[in-house]
C-alpha cells in the first residue's frame, strides 16, 4: 500500500468502487435499501443493484458523474467523494419518499445554494491516513467552481469521529431531524445533523 493519494474524477468504470464506497459511508445503510431492490433488478447481488444505480446516467446528481476517486499512486483506490451544487432555492421532499429518507431529503433541501457532500467513503485500511481531508479538499474547489454559497452535509449523531473532522474544517451544525427507521434495522442514531460550512 503506497501512502502517496492522488485525485481524479471517476469514470464509469468506478461504478462498483462507487457502490461499495456509498454503502461504507452509509455505515451499511444502504445495502438494506438495495437487497429489497435485488429481485426487481433481476439479481441476487445488493451489490449489483448499487451498481446499476452509480451506472444510471438520468438528470439526477446521485451516480459516478458526481464522483470523485482517491487511489494511492499505485491505483488501489483509497476513497470517494460524491457530491454536486444544490439548487438556489430548497426544493420539496416527493410524496412517494419512503418514510427512512424524509429527513434526510429535508435537511438537503435546507443545504440549498450550497456544495453538497453527499457521500464520503474512505475503505478501512486507509482511513486516518488524511484521505478524508483530501476530499474535502476537493470539495471546497468544486464549491468555488460552481459559486456555492458554502457547503454542506449530513452525519449521524452518534459519528462523533466524523463530526470533529468536520469541525475542524470549519462545518457547524446548522439544524437536525430525528431519525426514522430503516428498511430491516433500527436507525444508526438518534439524529441527522446537517453540519454546513458557510
Amino acid at each position: 500500500m503506497s501512502d502517496s493519494i492522488v485525485t481524479r474524477p471517476a469514470r464509469k468504470s468506478d461504478a462498483s468502487e462507487i457502490a461499495l464506497l456509498v454503502n461504507i459511508a452509509t455505515h451499511g445503510g444502504m445495502i438494506r435499501g438495495w437487497v429489497n431492490d435485488a429481485k426487481a433488478a433481476g439479481t441476487y447481488d445488493p451489490m449489483e443493484v448499487g451498481r446499476i444505480e452509480m451506472l444510471d446516467d438520468d438528470e439526477a446528481p446521485f451516480n459516478w458523474r458526481s464522483a470523485t476517486i482517491a487511489e494511492s499512486t499505485d491505483g488501489e483506490v483509497a476513497g470517494m467523494l460524491l457530491g454536486y451544487r444544490e439548487p438556489d432555492t430548497a426544493r420539496p421532499v416527493p410524496k412517494t419518499t419512503m418514510a427512512f429518507m424524509v429527513p434526510l431529503l429535508q435537511l438537503e433541501a435546507e443545504a440549498h445554494g450550497t456544495w453538497f457532500i453527499s457521500m464520503l467513503g474512505v475503505h478501512i485500511g486507509w482511513r486516518g491516513k488524511d484521505v478524508g481531508s483530501q476530499l474535502l479538499d476537493v470539495a471546497e474547489v468544486k464549491a468555488g467552481e460552481t459559486k456555492a454559497g458554502g457547503l454542506s452535509l449530513i452525519v449521524e449523531d452518534v459519528n462523533t469521529d466524523a463530526q470533529r473532522l468536520y469541525q475542524r474544517r470549519g462545518y457547524a451544525v446548522r439544524t437536525s431531524r430525528p431519525m426514522v427507521r430503516f428498511p430491516g434495522g433500527p436507525p444508526p442514531g438518534k439524529d441527522w445533523l446537517l453540519m454546513v460550512k458557510e
